[in-house]
């Protein structure tokens, strides 16, 4: 893992929203636009190269490599990582996530992480809602109040750097809630639930952040997604 900052910075309460591309690429859509519609800027980069193959130009070996950003929007004291794709391998997962929290705890206290991503229902929806966890009761009762559900014990786990963040802030004792909004096609883009989510996000962290070009690119006439059972990640 390669690494790259571009500066320090002394935050208070810091609000760390942190997903990567899942089912629908939600995860990753989350994060990509909040940091495009807030005073975001680039506070570190990361380079893997975890993938399990190398890639040829011409007959000539080039290394595949994912690469993933902090960026820091001071004046909410708001703290996003985004990136390109899942690591391939679960080490490199836990490498990535224990770097964002550390990373993150240099700069000041978390005050609370927000992960997000889609959810496959077994029952078809309208992709209306959003589902959540938390890791506390008070948590949970606070998402219900801003009309968040209960993620179903349909789903038994989350997986990957979308769930493994979440069981960091457990580990941690810091605050952690999971959005994960409701999506009809894994493979497609999921505009509608990132926007879904975002839209809680606003209410929770009281922040204005404007979604009109995701709700542009929303596709009104899902195609049909085949499932055999419910899922996040």
């Amino acid at each position: 893992m390669k690494v790259e900052f571009f500066g320090d910075f002394k935050l208070k309460d810091i609000i760390l929203v942190s997903s990567l591309p899942d089912m629908g690429r939600v995860g990753g859509l989350v994060t990509e636009h909040i940091a495009k519609m807030t005073s975001s800027k680039d506070a570190a980069k990361v380079t893997l190269m975890d993938k399990p193959w190398v890639n040829h130009k011409d007959g000539l070996v080039e290394l595949p490599t994912d690469e993933y950003k902090l960026l820091v929007d001071e004046k909410n004291s708001l703290v996003i990582f985004t990136g390109e794709n899942q690591p391939q391998e679960p080490n490199a997962v836990f490498e990535l996530v224990n770097f964002v929290v550390d990373t993150v705890q240099r700069w000041g206290k978390i005050k609370m992480i927000v992960s997000t991503g889609g959810y496959l229902p077994m029952q078809k929806s309208d992709g209306v809602d959003v589902h959540g966890v938390a890791t506390s009761a008070k948590l949970l009762e606070m998402l219900k109040s801003h009309g968040v559900k209960t993620l179903s014990n349909e789903v038994k786990s989350i997986t990957w750097f979308n769930g493994l963040v979440l069981g960091a802030a457990k580990n941690k004792s810091i605050d952690g809630i999971g959005l994960f909004g409701e999506i009809q096609d894994a493979d497609a883009p999921q505009h509608k639930a990132a926007k879904n989510i975002i839209n809680k996000i606003e209410k929770i962290l009281n922040l204005q952040i404007n979604t009109d070009e995701l709700q542009q690119k929303i596709v009104q006439k899902p195609s049909d997604s085949k499932k055999d059972s419910p899922g996040i990640g």
